[in-house]
């Protein structure tokens, strides 16, 4: 059988246009990803922040978020993401109780903030003073010259929740009596409460809550309404009450 004469490729000029077809793929591939990466970069700049509202918080507390966005090194649509400025904005501010933050393209941010509430005041064993919330969280120090007329907590951070049970107690129950108390001190198993003119409660530590209604209660009656009284409510069948000025047990 006869065969025609069938001239080969060389081996090396196979492989070296495989390599060539490899070289191109490759340098398509890496174009069309520069290509992603450069709109990718070029929207995220397009993006960013320019400006922002605030609302629901006194203008000291909408100051200090306006300087905190102010002196952020970047707000592109990366870094000025919600979330993440959410985070950073709770941190560096412990005035503030909550903050909601939405974005409005192209370059617009909805905040609207809550300010933290303090309650009282808590003065812990080495003699810091600090502001407490609602929830029993110390959030800062008093600021230098700051003067807020709050109760004073004289107690362990452990103590704190309780301590603050009862501040809340005293409250919606009676107001008057809430504005005019200064102390609330954790002394052993029970706690003072001390108010203006000399007035002091000493109740048991636990059902503090109930106590506390009981006392108000009480001092709305006709016999004791209006009178300056130191009352010792720490046995659960007699309460001793007298004068807050020298007198004797009634």
């Amino acid at each position: 059988m006869i065969r025609p004469n069938r001239k080969r490729r060389p081996a090396s000029r196979n492989r070296m246009k495989r390599v060539l077809n490899r070289i191109g793929r490759l340098c398509a591939g890496m174009a069309g990803l520069t290509l992603v990466l450069v709109s990718a970069w070029w929207l995220n700049q397009a993006l960013s922040v320019e400006v922002w509202t605030i609302r629901g918080v006194p203008e000291y507390l909408e100051t200090a978020i306006d300087t905190e966005l102010n002196t952020m090194k970047t707000l592109d649509f990366i870094h000025a993401r919600p979330s993440r400025l959410r985070r950073i904005l709770l941190a560096r501010l412990p005035d503030l109780g909550d903050i909601s933050i939405a974005r409005s393209l192209p370059d617009r941010l909805e905040i609207i903030a809550r300010e933290r509430i303090p309650v009282a005041l808590w003065q812990n064993p080495d003699g810091k003073v600090s502001l407490v919330d609602g929830k029993a969280v110390p959030y800062r120090t008093l600021h230098r010259g700051e003067q807020l007329d709050l109760p004073l907590l004289r107690t362990f951070r452990s103590d704190l929740g309780e301590a603050v049970n009862l501040l809340l107690a005293v409250k919606p129950a009676s107001n008057d009596r809430y504005a005019h108390l200064s102390e609330l001190i954790s002394e052993g198993n029970s706690w003072r409460f001390n108010f203006d003119r000399g007035q002091s409660w000493l109740l048991p530590r636990g059902d503090g809550g109930q106590h506390i209604r009981d006392l108000i209660s009480l001092m709305q009656q006709k016999r004791w309404r209006g009178g300056d009284w130191r009352i010792d409510a720490r046995l659960p069948t007699r309460w001793f009450i007298r004068k807050s000025k020298i007198g004797g047990v009634v």
